[in-house]
């Protein structure tokens, strides 16, 4: 779906909250226990996997989209809306999926779901022992999700800059619980997130350039 305003131009960023890794996920009747593993499976089974997302052009589509490319393997995508695309992880109606850490932490502990490797260049403070996608052998792999404040375009620098100050003085008290439940709290300038937004607008617009991928 095509927005009706530009988030560059249109919105004032305030301050970056969070960064959300995506994990990639598979059933554990799925023979992959890691990335390589995992390639093995993609390129032997006679049948492309196929892969669940939260919707078309979404951070747990494109991740997907990215990794098959990286790994030179097929999968035919089935988007969702909502949580229906986990209950069918769960089920084993899917072969895999990357999910934002929170969303599946729970039932990553309760061994009902295995993960392979998480998309951010750096490890998961929640799940430290588990390997990136870029350590895996896919150098430069870096994929996620991330939430902040903006307000309207035209909002008065004093009135960002103050709630940039009061969320940045809350991030501490929340940070532990924030870790526990899979997110990096992040915090900062109202610079930094711009700078931060633009970066990711300019490394998606490139990848679904390059490979021609949907995005609604």
């Amino acid at each position: 779906m095509k927005l009706s305003y530009d988030p560059l131009s249109d919105l004032v960023p305030m301050v970056q909250i969070a960064t959300v890794p995506n994990v990639l996920v598979v059933p554990p009747s799925s023979p992959a226990k890691d990335i390589k593993s995992f390639l093995l499976y993609a390129k032997t089974r006679k049948e492309p996997l196929n892969y669940g997302s939260t919707g078309v052009g979404t951070s747990s589509h494109l991740s997907s989209y990215m990794l098959m490319d990286q790994l030179g393997a097929q999968a035919v995508h089935i988007p969702y809306k909502g949580a229906d695309a986990l209950n069918d992880l769960l089920a084993g109606r899917l072969d895999f999926m990357f999910a934002t850490i929170p969303s599946v932490i729970g039932q990553i502990r309760a061994g009902k779901l295995r993960p392979l490797a998480v998309s951010t260049l750096k490890r998961s403070s929640t799940l430290p022992e588990l390997p990136t996608v870029a350590e895996s052998g896919y150098p430069g792999f870096d994929a996620g999700s991330w939430f902040g404040f903006f307000g309207p375009k035209g909002t008065p620098p004093e009135v960002v800059n103050t709630i940039n100050e009061q969320v940045n003085a809350a991030l501490p008290a929340l940070g532990a619980q924030m870790l526990q439940e899979g997110a990096e709290p992040q915090g900062g300038s109202p610079e930094a997130f711009a700078s931060f937004i633009r970066s990711e607008y300019d490394k998606w617009a490139i990848l679904v350039k390059k490979f021609d991928a949907p995005t609604n």
